[in-house]
Order: structure tokens, then sequence, then C-alpha cells
């Protein structure tokens, strides 16, 4: 048995026109990576466009990683926080789904430590160490246009 300290602080904005209320928040850092996925979804209609308008209210600047797929692999992750770490990102944005907000929390983690996201798994194949580090901050901003928002409650 493993033995662990859960801690799960999260504040919800939940309904219709909060993300229009973020920029009022005090985020985690001053330069954002918005992480969404390889559809076209978010952009349509409108959801980048208008957390661009926030993030640019709230004078914290970001880059933008479209490239999370459904099931995000390994090397997924690792792309997302190579961006990250390239473009000087010290927190990011979920803008999306649960793929989008699986996918972030690991790219978050991976920004922080070296080696290969499978070197922190406990799964069978996976290499089992602890990481080095704390992840970066998963922007305590995972932003779901569907019905998976109960996604962004976990850590």
């Amino acid at each position: 048995m493993f033995q662990f300290v859960f801690n799960n602080p999260v504040k919800v904005l939940f309904g219709p026109g909060q993300l229009q209320n973020l920029h009022k928040e005090k985020l985690p850092g001053s330069k954002a990576l918005i992480a969404t996925s390889n559809g076209t979804s978010v952009s349509k209609y409108g959801y980048l466009d208008a957390l661009e308008k926030e993030l640019d209210l709230a004078g914290v600047s970001y880059t933008v990683f479209d490239e999370v797929r459904p099931n995000p692999t390994d090397v997924n992750v690792m792309d997302g926080a190579r961006r990250m770490k390239d473009n000087g990102c010290d927190f990011i944005i979920a803008l999306g789904g649960g793929s989008v907000m699986d996918c972030s929390k690991c790219i978050a983690l991976m920004a922080a430590n070296s080696g290969d996201i499978w070197d922190y798994s406990l799964s069978g194949k996976g290499g089992k160490r602890a990481p080095a580090n704390d992840a970066l901050p998963p922007s305590s901003a995972s932003i779901s246009p569907t019905a998976a928002a109960r996604a962004a409650m976990r850590p």
C-alpha cells in the first residue's frame, strides 16, 4: 500500500460567462502555455479568442500549444513540455476536455523535470521514479467548454 498526502485546493468558476472573469483571478505566473486540442472547436466557437483576451487583460503573456490529440501519447506530452520550456512559460492553462486536461497535467510535470514521462509512471513498465521537482502550476485554470468539467477537479 502506498502512503501519500492528497491536497486538492480547487477554486471553480462555473457557469455561462465565467471565462470573462478570469482576468480578475490571481494567476500563478506571468507566461502561460495554452494547451488545447488539435481540433477546431475552441477556435471555431471563440473560446481561444476569449481566453487570449482575458490573459491580455490580466497582463499575462502566452503561447499556444494546439497539438493535444485525443488519448494523448508520451510524445504528445514531451512535445508540450518542450514548447513550454522553449517559450519560458511558467504555468499552463488547459482549454478543452479530458484529454487536454490530463495531458496538461503531464506537461506541467515534465516542464519541471528531466527525462521522459514514463520515468515517473507507477505502471508495470514505468520507471517508478519520484520527480525531483513539483509540476509547474497546471494553471489552476482548466477551462472546459464541454461536460468534462469534472476532470478539472483532479490535480
